[in-house]
């Protein structure tokens, strides 16, 4: 009998002490580790740094409808302008490192890091991956006397800077391409840059600028409608999405060039919650819905991982300061 009853008292201890614990637990707010499913418990917000249109924001403002799906959590997008990023850059930096505000990054960032006009490096941020890419085309209005891209380089070279050129940027990805075209081709250009590519459209239609150095996605449905006429396009072959514009390469000229779309956060940002992150994108990537806005927007997939997507921008920041230095945009 006495056994017996050693035996409840026991049993009956045990079990105060779980409830004890439980109840300490639950009394202190804290909740059994979940690892991996503790992110995301609160909205999530995509920090945009080109303008409203823009084909990044467009990029941003699809992954963001598709991730919240895969997150359970609402993902809201905001645009903030300026400074080349740099204005977004600061603001994602303020926040906490803790994966609640992802910043847009493009193949422009290394160009602005490597001619030192934002007060950020590239291992200030953690790349996270990369979704797409698509070249840049000289672009003109459906009036424009410039039906060819010879007749565009053949006006240049007989009225140097005889034409209004803009685009998205100053010393950024188009008029890197710009750039290259000229020392190629062999003719002046004076250079006037936007907030962003969807603004170069607006000048180009407005009669305020003669000719766009633009991503086709810029003004895709203008040059789909024949408002926009593409001269030349700076793929390596011509383009299954435009296939009757020729390349700069084909014409003769060794320029080829693509401008990549990604996301990345602060630095310091949990590697749980990156895996997170990239989880949902991989998933975000296999809908048909995801298919559907590549194939409508003639993006190619382009998904670099982490670590690749950081080596690509540490050799692009080497290889676009040397055009920089010629560009006159920085001191050698």
């Amino acid at each position: 009998m006495r056994k017996i009853l050693s035996k409840t008292v026991a049993t009956l201890t045990l079990v105060a002490l779980v409830v004890l614990a439980v109840a300490g637990c639950r009394g202190s707010g804290q909740a059994p580790a979940q690892g991996k499913s503790a992110y995301p418990s609160k909205p999530v917000t995509f920090v945009v740094w080109s303008s409203p249109g823009s084909p990044l924001d467009v990029f941003m403002r699809k992954l963001a409808s598709l991730t919240e799906k895969e997150l359970g959590q609402p993902v809201v997008v905001e645009n903030r302008t300026g400074g080349s990023g740099a204005v977004a850059m600061s603001y994602v930096n303020s926040q906490p490192a803790d994966g609640y505000t992802v910043l847009s990054t493009t193949g422009s960032m290394s160009f602005s890091i490597a001619k030192g006009e934002i007060p950020f490096k590239a291992d200030d941020f953690t790349m996270v991956r990369s979704f797409q890419a698509e070249p840049s085309a000289v672009a003109v209005r459906k009036d424009s006397p410039l039906k060819t891209l010879d007749d565009f380089i053949n006006y240049m070279k007989q009225h140097p800077n005889g034409l209004k050129i803009g685009g998205y940027a100053s010393g950024g990805f188009h008029q890197y391409v710009l750039y290259r075209l000229q020392q190629a081709a062999g003719f002046q250009a004076t250079w006037i840059p936007f907030e962003g590519g969807a603004d170069a459209v607006t000048n180009l239609l407005g009669g305020h600028i003669d000719v766009a150095v633009m991503t086709p996605s810029s003004g895709l449905s203008q040059v789909q409608s024949g408002e926009i006429r593409l001269l030349g396009i700076s793929t390596e072959k011509r383009s299954p999405y435009f296939p009757d514009v020729p390349t700069f390469k084909e014409k003769g000229y060794d320029v080829v060039e693509m401008l990549w779309r990604g996301v990345m956060v602060k630095k310091g940002t949990p590697q749980e919650v990156i895996d997170r992150l990239n989880q949902a994108f991989d998933k975000v990537v296999q809908t048909d819905e995801w298919k559907k806005y590549m194939r409508d927007f003639q993006q190619e997939d382009f998904n670099l991982g982490s670590q690749e997507l950081t080596a690509l921008v540490n050799r692009e920041i080497s290889d676009r300061r040397a055009f920089l230095e010629q560009g006159g945009f920085i001191k050698k």
